[in-house]
């Protein structure tokens, strides 16, 4: 067995695996994965869900419940957001933060019942954040569980969702479905088996979530791909969309050392909930206290396109680096987001990134670089 043949046998594997390398998905790996990254090329994948409807297979994200008596008082102490904000079928953004105030993981969290809570967590997090969670319980009567093994997960994103999603769904589920929020959660039927699907996702369109079991991921998979407006998208699309609406990937633009007020998602942090892991720290940050380095985007100026990890300078001083960049098809530029130090820089500031070597100019611009369509 030759290197290449050994690797992929040891990556996991979504129920669709064999759907998409049938449909002549590129698969490479990702976060532990075997994953499509593309199947006709990224530009024409995104550019088609920016215009019309694809379909994601996001079935290596995970899926841990907490429930019990305690389950509002265990997340209202070991999330940013506040809990009690959620109504019943209600969703919100927020994150797991560590004693140091960094990120164990970003996540959206669904109110299923009044004390039992869905939490979608990261792919390459969901052990991690499992054991997290379990070593924060404590006292508290709550139970975890991890059943990211048993659900798979399909994201169903651009203008035209909600008649795709139509065509999967009796009259009155369609209408739940179409009466949702943003952030919204609702059950429906899927070829007979019990199914939720929310107004979520990760591409600044219009669009939804389906978590749904294994066994029918397949076929609705290929019910979804089968109307005439709706393409299958790989991850390389994936990642340009949410780069382009400046939405967080873990690894790259946020880790255990950088906090949420750092990544510039202190909107979701609610201070005057009380009581929660990292609070004094990132208060202290929100009001100068404390240092902290600011997240924000940028446009290159000059031909080349930054990538993870390059170093940012001003004046001929290192001020940051850039944590998430790519070619932006919507854009037509090469863009991202970057890490600076404090008030090193300014919106509008000229900067540049070392690139490969060479110093290319670059513009500090408002986030998002992208205006999102969700609500």
């Amino acid at each position: 067995m030759d290197k290449g043949a050994e690797m992929n046998d040891t990556l996991k594997k979504t129920p669709l695996h064999a759907t998409h390398k049938s449909l002549k998905g590129r698969m490479v790996p990702f976060g532990g994965w075997d994953m499509p990254v593309q199947y006709e090329g990224v530009i024409a994948e995104h550019k088609h869900v920016r215009e019309a409807c694809g379909v994601f297979d996001v079935s290596h994200m995970g899926e841990i419940w907490v429930g019990g008596v305690d389950a509002v008082k265990f997340l209202q102490t070991n999330t940013i957001n506040d809990i009690n904000r959620l109504k019943i079928g209600g969703g919100q953004y927020s994150a797991l933060p560590n004693e140091q105030a960094g990120f164990i993981d970003d996540l959206i969290i669904y109110r299923m019942a009044s004390d039992l809570f869905l939490l979608c967590v990261n792919a390459s997090n969901v052990e991690k954040d499992y054991e997290w969670l379990l070593s924060r319980k404590g006292y508290h009567d709550v139970s975890i569980e991890n059943q990211s093994h048993l659900w798979s997960q399909l994201a169903v994103q651009g203008p035209k969702s909600p008649e795709a999603l139509q065509s999967l769904l009796d009259p009155v589920d369609f209408g739940k479905v179409n009466n949702l929020a943003y952030t919204e959660i609702t059950q429906v039927q899927l070829f007979g088996e019990s199914a939720y699907i929310a107004r979520t996702g990760y591409t600044g369109e219009w669009g939804y979530e389906i978590y749904l079991p294994n066994e029918i991921a397949e076929k609705t998979f290929l019910k979804l791909v089968s109307i005439d407006f709706v393409k299958p998208i790989g991850l390389g699309a994936r990642d340009t969309l949410r780069l382009e609406s400046c939405y967080l990937l873990y690894g790259n633009d946020m880790d255990d050392t950088v906090s949420p007020v750092e990544a510039g998602i202190g909107w979701a942090i609610r201070f005057e909930k009380g009581e929660f892991l990292g609070r004094q720290l990132m208060l202290d940050q929100k009001e100068g206290r404390v240092p902290a380095r600011r997240m924000m985007a940028f446009l290159m100026q000059e031909e080349g396109i930054a990538r993870h990890g390059m170093d940012v300078y001003k004046d001929g001083a290192k001020i940051g680096v850039v944590t998430s960049a790519s070619f932006l098809p919507s854009l037509e530029k090469a863009g991202g987001m970057m890490l600076l130090d404090g008030e090193s820089a300014a919106m509008d500031d000229l900067i540049e990134v070392d690139i490969r070597g060479k110093r290319k100019l670059a513009k500090l611009v408002k986030r998002p670089l992208y205006s999102a369509k969700v609500k």
